[in-house]
């Protein structure tokens, strides 16, 4: 193993083993006297959620156009130029991860104002926003952001990074596990891929198909998220919590997806 493949290991291991923001954690005591309210917002929530993965193609077609970065030749590449290619990618999720995480925090003042309806637009658009620059981030470690299986398997590392306890979190974690295989693409396809979607010739993601394959998923994910989201229309607290539960949210998701490629990357690379 190289000292790079150790590291990412390492680094994946760590974040697989780290609970959800204290934040998070803190939130059950906090909806615990209104959790009583949230079961028509759990019953209305699927389908805004639905909505979002039905614009799939527009996030991709969003990320190919604010890629900046050069997709190389992995399968002839050797150890040093892919060592500092991923250190580029590196740098560049993290700046993604950032102006994500700022962004969507920013929204969290403005929608922490309402009431226990204002979830059913509040949570569609932090997902939005969250699957966004989520596909930013995939695809700048190579990740075939145009194909079915990466978007189920990004969708998968949200609801990873979404989740409300670090048992959560370890059960979504093993369902990415699972399926990670359908992401073994040959160096050939991958480099197909990535030339494709920086000229900006896209395939395109069969939705339909892939909602009725996620419904139970945005269910469950809709419940987590009502849940966690929940505290920010506690009387009081209003656009102070749902800055803070926007941080959360959007720090753990997108550093789901941020481990989940980059360990992708170095796998497929070192196979």
């Amino acid at each position: 193993m190289s000292e790079l493949q150790g590291r990412v290991q390492k680094e994946y291991e760590e974040w697989e083993s780290t609970p959800p923001n204290v934040v998070t954690r803190g939130l059950g005591k906090l909806t615990a006297p209104i959790s009583h309210h949230l079961n028509s917002v759990m019953k209305k929530i699927v389908s805004p959620l639905e909505g979002v993965v039905r614009k799939t193609n527009e996030f991709i077609a969003d990320a190919v156009k604010h890629f900046s970065g050069e997709m190389p030749n992995f399968e002839n590449m050797d150890e040093k130029s892919f060592e500092e290619w991923f250190s580029k990618a590196d740098k560049s999720a993290n700046d993604w991860k950032t102006g994500g995480i700022a962004f969507i925090t920013s929204e969290g003042a403005i929608t922490g104002v309402g009431g226990i309806e204002t979830l059913l637009i509040d949570i569609p658009a932090v997902f939005l926003l969250i699957l966004s620059f989520s596909n930013k981030i995939a695809l700048t470690y190579g990740f075939p952001i145009n194909t079915l299986d990466a978007q189920m398997d990004i969708l998968n590392a949200i609801y990873a990074g979404s989740a409300n306890n670090l048992e959560e979190k370890v059960a979504a974690i093993s369902v990415i596990k699972q399926t990670k295989m359908t992401l073994k693409l040959p160096w050939k396809m991958i480099d197909r891929i990535a030339a494709d979607e920086v000229t900006g010739k896209l395939e395109t993601i069969a939705t339909a198909k892939m909602i009725v394959a996620i419904r139970e998923f945005l269910t469950k994910f809709g419940i987590t998220i009502t849940k966690r989201k929940a505290g920010q229309i506690v009387p009081i607290i209003g656009a102070i919590s749902g800055m803070a539960i926007n941080y959360a949210w959007a720090s753990d998701a997108m550093e789901a997806v941020r481990q989940n490629s980059r360990k992708w990357i170095i796998d497929t690379y070192y196979s």
